[in-house]
């Protein structure tokens, strides 16, 4: 599968009713395809925390990570998104051992983003997952995205149908009923 390289393009601030955030990642390159990822509260600091620089006086979590994998002769090579399901991005974090050997960690996406942040290594994302789950412009100006349903999570879908029953979207939520009962009856095989 193609690897589309990803920066991080902008956070935006406290998502209602929930205490999360939209990360927005970007292409690099020409087509400029975004990704949004719904994070919560910690995660977003830790992320602009890293886009910042910001160097505490005491090392937070991925700040530990990394001395640990710098001391044990190892390095972070590249995070990839490799799957999207039921609002959740996963992610796999490249490592290369003092061997030479390469590592395929399974990792939170929140974390790989913070670690790349702070270590400068690249992040992609199979070019197939950002077709089907980028954020498609529905405005002439530029300035609204629509989020595919697959990146929220259940929580966000039964508050948006509720919002919708509420307003009288009745569409809508009917919409988002499907969704809820797609995804619980896909939890019931999986058990």
């Amino acid at each position: 599968m193609k690897e589309i390289e990803m920066k991080m393009l902008d956070m935006s601030t406290v998502l209602r009713p929930s205490n999360s955030f939209a990360l927005v990642l970007e292409e690099v390159g020409d087509e400029k395809r975004k990704l949004a990822l719904i994070i919560g509260a910690a995660e977003a600091q830790s992320i602009k925390m890293g886009e910042l620089n910001y160097n505490p006086p005491r090392p937070f979590t991925h700040d530990l990570m990394l001395n640990v994998i710098k001391a044990g002769g190892m390095q972070c090579m590249k995070g990839i998104i490799y799957e999207v399901r039921n609002g959740i991005y996963y992610s796999y974090l490249y490592i290369r051992r003092a061997d030479g050997e390469v590592e395929v960690v399974d990792a939170r996406t929140s974390d790989v983003i913070a670690l790349s942040l702070r270590a400068g290594f690249p992040l992609y994302v199979y070019e197939d997952i950002l077709e089907r789950e980028q954020l498609r412009n529905i405005s002439t100006d530029g300035s609204t995205y629509t989020l595919t349903v697959n990146s929220v999570d259940m929580d966000t879908l039964k508050k948006a149908m509720e919002e919708a029953v509420a307003a009288e979207d009745y569409e809508r939520a009917s919409q988002l009923r499907d969704e809820i009962r797609k995804r619980e009856d896909e939890g019931k095989d999986n058990r």
